[in-house]
């Protein structure tokens, strides 16, 4: 059960009489809270501070809606020194509940009492869902906000969804060709790490020397960020990792549901080859991609690995060991600043956009093109594991 901690009756009154005026496409019950949208380098020193020593923000969980562990918590639940922080931001009990928390810290009885209840209805929620009886989640956990209908779309606006927080946009700086910010402190090899990393990896994540030098052999990565269990996601954010550069770097999105590929996404799937009879868990076959070396791809199946945050040394599976520069601590594969190669054609996804980049405003024209170089950069066969289950959440990425 999502409630932690009883509401009272009079705030629940307050809050269904708001939440019932929610049904027009694009209005909320109360005003957003702009600040809350907004990339943390841009927020105040003051803002900042606040943030991140009273309410245990990071630029990262800042940064990426719904990973804080503050943002589990409903107002009620908040400390009254938390409480005083959230008000010194801006938020009050009825922005906090809807826009940070969704009142997910409600029992469904009290959803019904305050309104939202038919809102989670309309979004495939039943009291079996909400209280964890069943294993199966809401059809809607695995659509991104274009994929909702017109009445879904209003149900999630009054709960305080909106596109970039279904979608759980990423506001961390990321000026490359890569989809999300490119986590260098993971091709490290496993000697060159310190001890605090090492520790956190090894403690929380399961890794081992092989398992951290050999990308994709450890079975945590097989898992979406939010369906790692509670200690590995908090190693994940201690790494540095947040929803999208795990899902993307580490999983490769290959525990996403079919029904979960959408615009970009699709597109760089189904360039490598891929089918939804294929991806199904009882397949024993894989497209022709799978079996092909970096080298041996064509610019437009690069072009569809590199959206899934592949690159050559790791496409390849090569482990980390074999490029990485010991003198200058460096490794020779994939740089954050590098520019989009000749060979990866990023035109593919004109049409749709890429990682949150407008339709029209990708391809060579939107970078700076290398010369006749073609430095390596991601890929990784997906081969056996293809479509885990995912918990609640675990697909609204991107």
């Amino acid at each position: 059960m999502k409630s932690i901690t009883p509401t009272s009756t009079a705030a629940i009154a307050i809050l269904a009489s708001s939440l019932q005026s929610a049904t027009a496409e694009g209005t909320f019950p109360f005003s957003k809270p702009l600040f809350r949208f907004t990339p943390f380098h841009e927020l105040s020193e003051t803002y900042q501070s606040i943030a991140e020593e009273k309410l245990g923000y990071m630029e990262v969980t800042w940064n990426n809606h719904g990973i804080a562990p503050i943002e589990k918590k409903g107002w009620d639940q908040l400390t009254s020194n938390e409480r005083d922080a959230a008000s010194m931001l801006g938020f009050a009990e009825g922005t906090w509940d809807c826009f940070i928390n969704h009142y997910e810290q409600y029992s469904w009885d009290d959803l019904a009492l305050k309104g939202a209840q038919a809102h989670y209805r309309e979004l495939g929620w039943t009291q079996a869902h909400w209280e964890h009886t069943i294993t199966e989640v809401p059809y809607s956990e695995a659509r991104w906000w274009d994929q909702l209908t017109d009445n879904e779309k209003k149900s999630a606006n009054a709960l305080c969804y909106f596109e970039d927080n279904w979608d759980k946009k990423d506001m961390n700086p990321n000026n490359t060709f890569f989809p999300h910010a490119v986590p260098d402190f993971r091709y490290m090899p496993w000697s060159e790490l310190d001890a605090v990393t090492r520790n956190v990896a090894g403690g929380m994540l399961g890794y081992d020397e092989d398992t951290w030098d050999y990308l994709g052999s450890n079975v945590v990565e097989k898992n979406t960020f939010l369906n790692l269990e509670p200690e590995e996601r908090e190693g994940a954010l201690d790494l540095g990792f947040y929803t999208h550069t795990w899902d993307c770097f580490m999983n490769h999105y290959q525990s996403y549901f079919w029904s979960s590929f959408h615009e970009d996404l699709k597109i760089a799937i189904t360039t490598l080859g891929w089918t939804e009879a294929l991806w199904s868990d009882d397949s024993e076959t894989a497209p022709g991609s799978e079996d092909k070396l970096w080298s041996d791809l064509s610019s437009t199946e690069k072009a569809a690995a590199t959206r899934l945050c592949y690159f050559e040394e790791l496409w390849n599976q090569e482990p980390i060991t074999d490029w990485f520069d010991y003198e200058t601590g460096a490794n020779t594969g994939v740089t954050a600043d590098g520019p989009v190669p000749k060979d990866i054609d990023l035109d593919i996804f004109q049409e749709t956009g890429y990682a949150g980049k407008k339709p029209g405003s990708v391809g060579m024209g939107a970078y700076t093109v290398a010369g006749n170089l073609s430095p390596s950069y991601r890929a990784l066969v997906s081969s056996s594991v293809l479509a885990l289950a995912v918990s609640v959440g675990a697909l609204l990425l991107v």
